[in-house]
């Protein structure tokens, strides 16, 4: 409002204090009235020096320097006034009768926010310096807000962790290391167990950073820990996140991914990439990069459904292999001189930490010394996966079992609380249906969920893929004599499913219950010519043991397992009885 002289006059109710920095006494005493009159309280200093102290002491809410008074000239003045305010604004005006272009803009790099040339009326006067308060109390507002802001993210960040990450396993084997850009990461590092044993690892890395580019990793992780638990193949979870991802994110927003499925009983890793940087296997003992997975998909989203088969890089594993995960925000960090850190600089960093026992740590220090103290452009993620397989068996629900359970009559359907349970697949079915989760989601909706349905998870896979690998489509076990002959077998697999016009698997379930658990008749039949099980037999006893050997050990599993393992029609019908307790 004006008053009678033309004035603003503010009525804040709070006292605001204006230092005056002036070597002129009579001005000094001019601007301190004018300010004085407009209901502020002045802080007055004759000299630069004597300014900073009172500055110090004093914290006023508004500066005004005389760009000649003596002591520390304004320029200096007026930066030493900001870097003592830090995060706090503080306007800074100059006062001079001239300055040149040159003096104007030192001032302005100094810090200064406004600058007023004498002679001046008191009208301009006080009404630039209720300018400069309107800007400072905006600028309080925003740092209000964004403390607020920041303190939300803080809290939701931490809960947005406990909700994503909180699920990973074998953290001590499968090294994870993030550093986020802004409070929010844009990338997601998963790992989870399937039921047969193997292990699920995932890393994700949306479209950007921040809180926004976090949209997609709760509805992310909990697709892949709820399908992996329920012992869906790794494809069709990356094929499920891809149609949510669709669904969810923004159309300029992505998921670049890669997965990695260690077969714990195979003894190879299946790799997946949708659009990540490439994925490294490493001879942890000599350094040597002995595989590269480069992107083989576009990132996940962009389409509702994927753009083609998505045939995963089968790699060999030994004890001592590495294999290698990383975000672009480390390739692609940046020194002052605008290079990016590079993939070259990663493999050696890599290959040093062999050496030191530290891989995670020397990738991260050499990308702090590259880029010196420049503030990170982007998230980095690293995830180092120790591939002795050893370390995951421990962690496998799947375990020998003594159990006290009676033999199973032949006709379970004349207990009372019992129930049964069928399915068919022929022809293009076969390839488009894994009837496995189906049949344990079923299994929970009936008899509830718990951790004993993890070994029979492995006792169908191993009999349904028998009927449909060596029953329906022919293939040989003695294919997988090798390491390197999964890659073949699994090729030939996918061929011969895409040519299949015919053949049949017929699966019967049959439960009754016991005090407390159940006993479960598993029948599968499948239209090939069946195989001599009594030969079979014979044969394996005389071979290594299960541990060693790279084929056929899963019927001989399913025997462990199970209480009564019986092929019947030549080999080509199964009947297993398997029985279970809530206790184990």
């Amino acid at each position: 409002m004006l008053d009678n002289n033309g004035l603003f006059s503010l009525k804040t109710g709070i006292e605001s204090q204006v230092l005056i920095i002036d070597s002129n006494p009579d001005q000094l005493e001019r601007l301190a009235k004018a300010v004085n009159d407009e209901g502020f309280k002045t802080i007055l200093s004759h000299d630069g020096m004597q300014g900073m102290v009172k500055f110090y002491q004093e914290r006023p809410d508004l500066v005004l320097i005389d760009y000649h008074a003596i002591g520390m000239n304004a320029i200096d003045s007026c930066r030493q006034i900001k870097a003592l305010a830090a995060d706090v604004f503080v306007p800074v005006v100059i006062i001079s009768d001239y300055l040149d272009e040159k003096q104007i803009s030192e001032c302005v790099a100094a810090g200064a926010d406004d600058i007023i040339f004498k002679p001046f009326s008191l009208a301009i006067f006080c009404s630039k310096i209720y300018a400069m308060f309107r800007i400072a109390d905006l600028y309080r507002e925003l740092h209000s807000l964004t403390s607020e802001r920041q303190n939300d993210e803080e809290l939701a960040e931490q809960l947005f962790s406990d909700v994503v990450e909180k699920g990973n396993v074998a953290k001590e084997h499968i090294k994870i290391f993030k550093r986020s850009a802004k409070t929010f990461s844009g990338d997601v590092q998963l790992t989870a167990l399937c039921p047969s044993g193997d292990v699920n690892v995932l890393l994700g890395d949306f479209t950007g950073h921040g809180l926004s580019s976090a949209i997609g990793a709760i509805p992310l992780a909990d697709i892949f820990r709820a399908m992996t638990d329920k012992g869906h193949a790794p494809l069709e979870i990356i094929r499920q996140i891809n149609r949510k991802m669709h669904q969810l994110l923004p159309t300029h927003m992505f998921l670049a991914l890669s997965m990695v499925t260690l077969s714990v009983s195979e003894k190879v890793a299946y790799v997946w990439n949708a659009g990540m940087e490439d994925v490294l296997a490493f001879n942890g003992g000599t350094g040597t990069l002995k595989h590269r997975v480069k992107s083989f998909h576009p990132p996940l989203g962009i389409s509702n459904q994927l753009l083609h088969e998505m045939k995963p890089k089968i790699i060999p594993l030994e004890a001592n292999d590495r294999i290698l995960l990383y975000s672009d925000g480390i390739v692609e960090a940046r020194n002052r001189a605008g290079d990016f850190f590079g993939e070259a600089r990663l493999i050696d960093s890599t290959k040093q930490g062999f050496i030191n026992r530290d891989v995670t740590g020397h990738i991260i220090a050499a990308v702090e010394v590259f880029c010196e103290d420049l503030p990170q452009d982007d998230d980095i993620s690293l995830v180092d996966i120790n591939c002795d397989l050893s370390h995951y068996q421990s962690l496998s629900p799947v375990r020998s079992r003594e159990l006290d359970f009676s033999v199973v009559e032949d006709d379970l359907s004349k207990q009372s609380g019992s129930w049964g349970w069928q399915m068919s697949l022929s022809g293009d079915k076969l390839s488009a249906v894994d009837p496995i989760p189906i049949i344990i989601n079923q299994l929970q909706e009936i008899e509830g969920q718990g951790e004993h349905w993890h070994s029979l998870f492995t006792v169908l896979t191993e009999l349904f893929v028998n009927a449909l690998d060596h029953g329906v489509l022919a293939l040989s076990s003695d294919l997988k004599s090798s390491p390197e002959g999964f890659a073949h077998y699994f090729s030939e697999k996918q061929k011969r499913l895409k040519e299949v016009d015919k053949g049949f698997i017929k699966i019967k379930l049959e439960h009754s219950p016991t005090e407390n658990g159940g006993l479960l008749t598993i029948v599968i039949k499948d239209s090939g010519g069946g195989f001599d099980f009594e030969s079979w037999l014979t044969t394996a006893a005389q071979q290594s043991p299960i541990s060693s050997a790279l084929s056929g050990r899963g019927i001989q599993l399913v025997q462990e397992l199970c209480e009564h393992l019986t092929y019947l029609d030549n080999g080509s019908t199964v009947k297993a009885v398997y029985c279970w307790s809530r206790d184990r």
